[in-house]
């Protein structure tokens, strides 16, 4: 066979293409160091390249994607993953944490204040705010008190003839003139020292002559339950008027009209319990509303949730409690079978009710308690057994003196909106036929406020309540039930107290998720030991997370919340920096807050920080727990001291009389030296009249009797004195 061997010219060419190619492409992966492969090696190479031919597609688009990000200055994150390979799944949080930390810098150059950020020392802000926010309102207070004082002595200089007659009413033993015809006579004076006066609707025509609007403002508190037709009288004698109430809660009714005699069957009949409409829906319509939304009664918040679900729409703003027992209990007594009369009132449970009653005396007698019934016959049956085992327990009868300011009571449904205690028992006294027949004869809940009545109940517990029924939510068949009634409502009640208040409408609680920055910290603090429950609360305002005792499942021992939406939520600084963490430190919680720029620029120290006041608040909750009382503001105490302390604290002392020597006759003082005395009188800060003056003046200067010259020198000198004070303004 003949060889055909290629001049040198042709292999010279063939070398020079290869070197050339393969230049090439060791520029394209300078890393490969192609000067060191054998000549099988890149064979091998060269094969395998021309085998991948789905990568040589993808080019054109990776390079373009490249081409964006080096456009968008993601350039040196690139180069850094090329540089330390990481592994896929990880780029887009190191993506993530580029475009946080680049945006962090540039926020930075735009408001240096960002990186000079501490949250050690803005909480130090946060502290004299809230310092300077209640010395504010104590002042506010203050300045009220003086406005009042200021207006009473103007009033009373202006009709010393008023004057004279209130002091000389106010010196009688008796035989006073009604308080009508003193009121008609003196009212710029009455209403000047007594600015604000309470009565109840139908007593204002007999207590005030109707000829005048003496007030600014006449305002009705629990105006749901005012007539419109009884609140005339009051609106006449106003020009403004103020209407509060809840027109979720009883309505007007004729219920307490019916006569002794027919008391039991008012309460039964439908008819007496109907509603009419009240003074609140008559002004609805015509006048500009403002909600009240921050609800503070409940210690915990199930005493609240149902009614805020089922009745406001879960408008109300509430706050959680520190966990503890549950807030809400059901307690089913078993019914003696075969006895009749049970119907309206069961003896099984006016006994339980009984020893809960005698049970709370003993256990709990710091705090208050009261007993709800839903009619008057079971109400009655409670009273007369509890008065009979009283007689056997006398060393707790302490417990029941009705001289006490919220003494125990026992009120049907009717009876009961206005009042609270601690603790409430709601008994519901209705009971099963002697066939075992469950009657849905339930009173005042049959009624069109039936809703309403209901609502009155359930809401009347600070700290935690009991209901007892002989029957449970099961033996209320609904399909016997009109929707929306009372007694539906009160199906879903006693299904919401058995569940200990965790149920509700068809399902459970809602949780909200928590956001990025949230769901970081609760992580990490996850992963240092805690045991965290994320977004507590059952309104719309939730605690971000809070930290459980570590040895105590459901003791919760630190609220834990970030400046995330929650807190920027808040309209004022008073609400986001002082009222909602105070009412969270009331209801017994200790109080951590995270900032997000500490967070992300101090992490470690945070981290630190945050377990240092878990720590703080577990010996805390521990302290509490054994019987010891936590040592903090009292503001309640130090605002109460103010108030018994407040006129005295703006007393000053006298200076040095003026050197005025003391004369035998008015003439020889001139009106300056008169004027210098009555502002030496002056300089204690206390109020007086011109009367008041007058007097003190004559003894000043030295005189045993006033006379007409003396009287008239004085008064001129208080007319120039008077000329030259600050009138007062109200603004």
């Amino acid at each position: 066979m003949p060889c055909h061997v290629p001049d040198f010219a042709t292999h010279k060419r063939n070398t020079d293409a290869l070197f050339s190619e393969a230049f090439v492409i060791a520029s394209l992966w300078a890393e490969k160091h192609f000067d060191q492969f054998t000549v099988d090696e890149f064979g091998d190479l060269l094969r395998r390249l021309a085998a991948d031919d789905s990568t040589a597609q993808q080019i054109p688009k990776l390079t373009k994607i490249e081409e964006g990000l080096d456009a968008a200055g993601v350039a040196n994150l690139v180069n850094e993953i090329r540089r330390n390979k990481p592994r896929v799944r990880d780029w887009p949080q190191m993506f993530r944490y580029s475009w946080i930390a680049s945006t962090l810098d540039a926020a930075s150059q735009d408001d240096p204040d960002i990186r000079g950020f501490k949250g050690a020392t803005h909480n130090g802000f946060v502290d004299d705010f809230v310092r300077l926010d209640k010395e504010r309102i104590a002042k506010a207070a203050e300045r009220v008190r003086r406005a009042h004082g200021l207006r009473a002595v103007e009033a009373m200089n202006e009709h010393p003839d008023q004057q004279h007659l209130i002091k000389a009413e106010a010196a009688k033993v008796k035989r006073h003139l009604p308080l009508r015809k003193v009121f008609a006579q003196s009212a710029d004076v009455l209403t000047a020292v007594c600015p604000c006066w309470m009565a109840s609707p139908l007593s204002v025509s007999q207590l005030l002559d109707g000829g005048k609007q003496y007030f600014d403002f006449v305002i009705f508190d629990e105006a749901s339950q005012v007539l419109p037709e009884d609140a005339v009288p009051a609106l006449l004698r106003g020009k403004k008027v103020v209407v509060a109430g809840d027109n979720k809660q009883l309505p007007p009714t004729t219920f307490f009209a019916a006569s002794d005699e027919d008391e039991y069957a008012a309460d039964e009949e439908v008819g007496a319990a109907e509603g009419f409409e009240s003074l609140l829906d008559m002004m609805i319509p015509f006048v500009r509303s403002s909600y009240l939304d921050w609800h503070y009664r409940s210690r915990d918040e199930a005493l609240i949730n149902f009614s805020n679900f089922y009745i406001y729409q879960d408008r109300l703003v509430t706050f959680p409690g520190p966990g503890g027992p549950p807030g809400i209990s059901h307690e089913v007594v078993q019914q003696e079978p075969g006895i009749d009369g049970q119907e309206e009132s069961a003896a099984s449970e006016v006994r339980k009710v009984v020893d809960l009653v005698i049970h709370h005396a003993r256990e709990h007698p710091r705090e208050t308690l009261g007993v709800i019934t839903m009619g008057i016959k079971h109400m009655n049956r409670v009273q007369a057994a509890l008065d009979r085992e009283l007689d056997g327990h006398p060393e707790i009868k302490t417990f029941f003196d009705p001289a006490a300011q919220e003494r125990f009571f026992v009120k049907n449904l009717e009876r009961v909106q206005g009042d609270e205690r601690d603790a409430i028992i709601i008994s519901i006294g209705y009971a099963k036929d002697r066939a075992g027949n469950l009657p849905l004869r339930f009173g005042p809940l049959l009624s069109e406020g039936g809703c309403r009545r209901l609502n009155v109940a359930v809401t009347r517990a600070r700290q935690r309540v009991t209901v007892v029924s002989s029957f449970s939510h099961t033996d209320i068949d609904l399909r016997r039930v009109r929707a929306g009634s009372g007694v539906a409502l009160l199906y879903n009640y006693l299904e919401y107290a058995a569940s200990n208040g965790r149920r509700l409408g068809d399902g459970q609680l809602t949780t909200i998720p928590l956001n990025d920055f949230e769901q970081d910290v609760f992580d990490v603090l996850i992963a240092q030991g805690l045991t965290l429950i994320p977004q507590v609360g059952a309104s719309q305002f939730r605690i971000d997370m809070v930290a459980q005792h570590p040895c105590k499942p459901g003791r919760f021992v630190l609220a834990i919340e970030c400046d995330g939406a929650t807190y920027h939520s808040s309209y004022t600084a008073r609400d986001r920096d002082r009222l909602r963490q105070k009412q969270l430190e009331n209801l017994g919680w200790r109080f951590h807050r995270i900032w997000s720029t500490d967070w992300f620029m101090r992490k470690e120290d945070e981290v630190k920080r945050a377990m240092q006041a878990f720590v703080e608040a577990v010996a805390d909750a521990d302290k509490l727990d054994a019987g010891f009382n936590r040592n903090g503001d009292d503001e309640g105490g130090r605002h109460l001291k103010s108030k018994i302390n407040g006129a005295s604290s703006s007393q000053k002392k006298r200076g040095e009389r003026p050197p005025i020597p003391i004369r035998t006759s008015i003439a020889q003082y001139s009106p300056h030296e008169l004027v210098q005395l009555i502002l030496w009188l002056a300089s204690d800060g206390q109020l007086r009249t011109d009367v008041e003056i007058m007097a003190e003046m004559i003894s000043v200067l030295g005189f045993s009797r006033r006379g007409a010259r003396i009287e008239t020198a004085i008064k001129s000198a208080l007319q120039t004195y008077r000329a030259g004070q600050p009138r007062l303004s109200v603004s």
